[in-house]
């Protein structure tokens, strides 16, 4: 979800993130369709997306925390950490204050509108989100811009470490941290750390609220740690590369275990899920690091346009879907699935293309200023006619 110079850029994690962002909208327009809690929900449910949405719950999010955290690897190589933090404030606070205020609102709205508690135009909805009550008591959220909100606070937090990493003594042991993890096994062995965390904060719900979430904050915050000492290891990149069938045959074989209804004991679930999600993004960072080696022009394009397509597309999905609900009664589950995925996903395209577009959105959207295509070289002029 970060921004980066075109000196930093590593293909197969851009890849790896607009593939997680496409992933993300198929997932939330799925909740329109489960048994799940959610802002709206279409009249007729389609329970056999659960299975699914279940795995993917569990490694969409860890997985873009995880190559968000590597992207800050290689945005530390060309800049000092004071122009670093500076850039995560603009890149990252910016969107989330102005989603605050602007982007967030309409999911609010429709949910209230639907709901039946409130009645009148959006224009007069809108001042109560300015009265600072936080949702759902009140109408002020980041809703699904959280995701933003906690990289920010790692990358600030991070910044003591990020300096130690830069010394000597840093350097040395991330060097004996490298040739650890070098080892046999040692790489899946990381998912323990994520699991025991998952553990000792299972009664505690996952509110996105950044302050009263301990469970969520403190393991995206470890996955955001190891994203980015993985990102100063690019040699495990090509380890893990090597290793991806390895990865994505435990990765088959834990969900092949999980799939059935009867749970095991605790807390065994638990570690098997997590050892679960740990393969599978595992598997994702070698298949990635193998297949995806050169910039295309059409990832070039879409990694430019994946963070305003991050920050419209739940707002885009929540006001179609009550669109839907209200003039389109008739239509069946599937193929108002079929439709809210296809239109949303244009829709929130069209978007951020028009936000790429408009020089004065791009900072709100976490966008830096457009590159200028350099200019050809004028002609040279002809020479003077010699004088008779």
């Amino acid at each position: 979800m970060t921004a980066h110079t075109a000196d930093t850029r590593r293909p197969d994690l851009d890849w790896l993130r607009v593939f997680c962002i496409a992933v993300l909208l198929a997932y939330h327009v799925g909740m329109f369709f489960v048994t799940w809690d959610w802002h709206l929900k279409n009249p007729q449910l389609l329970p056999v997306l659960e299975p699914v949405m279940d795995v993917l719950h569990v490694v969409r999010m860890p997985l873009l925390m995880l190559v968000s955290g590597a992207g800050t690897a290689f945005a530390l190589r060309r800049r000092s950490l004071g122009a670093f933090a500076r850039d995560r404030v603009k890149r990252l606070g910016v969107p989330v204050l102005f989603g605050i205020l602007a982007v967030v609102p309409p999911q609010i709205y429709v949910e209230r509108v639907y709901k039946g508690q409130f009645h009148g135009s959006f224009l007069a909805f809108w001042p109560s989100v300015l009265r600072g009550q936080a949702y759902p008591a009140g109408n002020t959220s980041w809703h699904h811009l959280w995701f933003v909100a906690y990289l920010l606070t790692y990358c600030l937090l991070a910044l003591p470490l990020f300096a130690w990493l830069g010394r000597a003594a840093g350097r040395a042991a991330l060097a004996r941290l490298e040739r650890g993890l070098a080892r046999p096994g040692a790489l899946l062995l990381l998912f323990l750390p994520l699991a025991a965390l998952r553990i000792a904060l299972r009664r505690y719900p996952e509110t996105h609220a950044l302050f009263d979430d301990p469970k969520l904050w403190s393991s995206y915050g470890y996955l955001f740690l190891v994203g980015h000492l993985l990102g100063r290891m690019p040699g495990l990149f090509d380890r893990l590369a090597a290793q991806r069938h390895l990865h994505l045959g435990a990765f088959a074989l834990l969900l092949a275990a999980l799939l059935p209804e009867a749970e095991f004991p605790f807390p065994f679930e638990h570690l098997a899920t997590w050892a679960m999600a740990w393969s599978g993004m595992l598997a994702a960072l070698g298949y990635a690091r193998h297949h995806v080696r050169t910039a295309r022009p059409w990832l070039q394009h879409a990694q430019g346009l994946a963070y305003p397509f991050y920050i419209w597309h739940q707002t885009v999905i929540l006001v179609l879907a009550y669109g839907l609900l209200r003039w389109s009664p008739a239509l069946g589950p599937w193929a108002r699935f079929a439709l809210l995925l296809a239109a949303s996903g244009g829709v929130s395209w069209a978007l951020s293309e028009a936000v790429a577009r408009v020089p004065l959105l791009r900072p709100l959207f976490g966008l830096g200023p457009a590159r200028r295509r350099p200019r050809p070289l004028a002609e040279p002029l002809p020479a003077p006619a010699p004088s008779a």
